[in-house]
């Protein structure tokens, strides 16, 4: 099966299973305002996704921001997915668990993630206030997070695809259509997720890097920058118009230059050694020859066990 051809397998498994639950208007809350573009990535496919449903958006929050109001009853909280549930980005993680507090008997949907705690007692913790919001489903992205949820966890759950196989397919095509100007790519992430086994890349010349944005300032980013203090001072006339401006920049412009710098990035190389699991999944969405090597705790092998292990492009590295 070719990187097109499973990212639409993927994507019709999330429209029939996701799209179901989302019943009525929503929030999105927890957005990624900052330089990884993995979650942007997972973003993007959730706004297409959420293109498809008969349901209005009636607001969004960043991942540090989640408001302290009380939804009407007709709205359901949709909480952007990603690798942070646990204890490993705990800060992340917690702005989560606070933030939909004051909801606590809304429908809420944790979209599609990877679960992982070192700490069992701070996942007993988690499980047992969890316990307290009745109308809550977890989406686990992989089978080893749905397992790890099923037997700790009292909610809901179900196991889908990561979002980003949501994305745009004809953006995904052209930017797949440009030649790779460049051989390999050993793009390895350098935070705490990364493994300490010694990876050895079978070739003999190849680039090193993790996400552009993540080596230094773009462009685009430049601009952005430059919108933003425009944007800041509205709130000299008011802060809902200050707030409205940001929103509208970060989904218009920022949204968009983390895309295109990870999309240009990837397909610029002809074969890719990745370190992160969304530098792997926009391979294969581009169709690129892409092998993986584990992250810290087992969540690329565990995706591509569940997901990709028919795919033609995605091979582990000690394949």
């Amino acid at each position: 099966m070719t990187g097109l051809e499973k990212k639409r397998q993927l994507e019709q498994i999330l429209i029939d299973k996701v799209l179901p639950l989302i019943d009525r208007d929503y929030v999105l809350y927890g957005l990624p305002y900052y330089n990884n573009v993995g979650d942007t990535l997972i973003w993007n496919g959730e706004i297409e996704l959420l293109k498809r449903a008969p349901h209005k958006c009636r607001g969004v929050c960043s991942w540090s921001n989640y408001p302290k109001t009380v939804l009407p009853d007709d709205v359901m909280i949709l909480v952007t997915g990603g690798g942070y549930f646990g204890d490993l980005w705990r800060r992340a993680w917690q702005e989560v668990l606070d933030g939909i507090r004051p909801n606590r008997n809304h429908r809420i949907i944790i979209m599609p993630c990877s679960i992982f705690y070192e700490d069992a007692a701070t996942r007993t913790a988690d499980a047992e206030y969890l316990s307290g919001f009745p109308n809550l489903t977890i989406l686990a992205r992989d089978k080893a997070s749905y397992d790890y949820a099923r037997k700790y966890f009292r909610n809901e759950v179900m196991m889908v695809p990561d979002m980003a196989f949501c994305m745009n397919e004809k953006y995904l095509v052209e930017k797949a259509a440009k030649q790779p100007e460049r051989g390999c790519l050993y793009f390895c992430r350098g935070d705490k997720e990364r493994s300490t086994e010694s990876v050895v890349i079978p070739e003999s010349d190849y680039d090193t890097h993790d996400w552009a944005p993540m080596e230094s300032l773009l462009p685009g980013e430049r601009r952005f920058n430059s919108l933003m203090v425009q944007a800041n001072r509205l709130w000299r006339i008011s802060r809902a118009l200050r707030d409205r401006a940001v929103h509208y920049l970060y989904r218009r412009v920022y949204r968009r230059v983390m895309t295109d710098s990870g999309a240009e990035q990837l397909a610029s190389y002809k074969k890719i050694y990745s370190t992160r699991l969304h530098a792997m999944i926009l391979a294969v969405m581009l169709d690129r020859q892409v092998y993986f090597i584990d992250n810290s705790y087992g969540k690329i092998k565990s995706y591509y066990d569940t997901w990709l292990s028919d795919c033609s492009v995605v091979k582990p590295l000690n394949d």
